[in-house]
């Protein structure tokens, strides 16, 4: 089962994209936290599960994806948490400054329900049967990441 972890702040686009998942036929684990500090938090806390992919908004309160992506990498046990960033930007700036931080992807938000369920499928396809994923994800403490 692949366990996903959408960080996303608007609702209705975390709805969508949560049902575009569940429709891919895949066994899926999502977890959805609305803002930067809330995915830190889930990510760090010893008594949950951890994820195996993260698709990470860059428009987030509290906490910018930018910022949680490079807490993610720079922390011991989360460095190679595979990071798809799904954003509404296609600025260059924001898909080079992405990619340098350590995303493994970067993916623009399409604009229509067909796309999004189109691409969720992709997404899901790709992570959960065409990939291995990094095995054993020790338990990293909140003050490993936060500091």
């Amino acid at each position: 089962m692949l366990r996903v972890l959408i960080v996303e702040d608007n609702p209705a686009d975390a709805q969508i994209l949560q049902m575009a998942l569940e429709r891919a036929g895949v066994p899926l684990e999502i977890v959805v936290q609305e803002d930067g500090l809330k995915a830190i938090d889930y990510l760090t806390a010893s008594t949950r599960r951890r994820c195996d992919l993260v698709l990470l908004d860059l428009n987030l309160p509290r906490f910018s994806g930018f910022e949680v992506l490079d807490r993610i990498r720079s922390s011991e046990g989360l460095e190679s948490l595979p990071v798809v960033v799904l954003s509404g930007s296609a600025d260059t700036g924001d898909v080079d400054r992405c990619y340098r931080a350590g995303a493994n992807s970067y993916v623009c938000k399409p604009a229509h329900l067909v796309e999004i369920l189109a691409v969720a499928t992709q997404i899901v396809t790709y992570w959960s049967q065409c990939v291995k994923l990094p095995s054993g994800n020790p338990v990293v403490t909140p003050i490993d990441i936060l500091s």
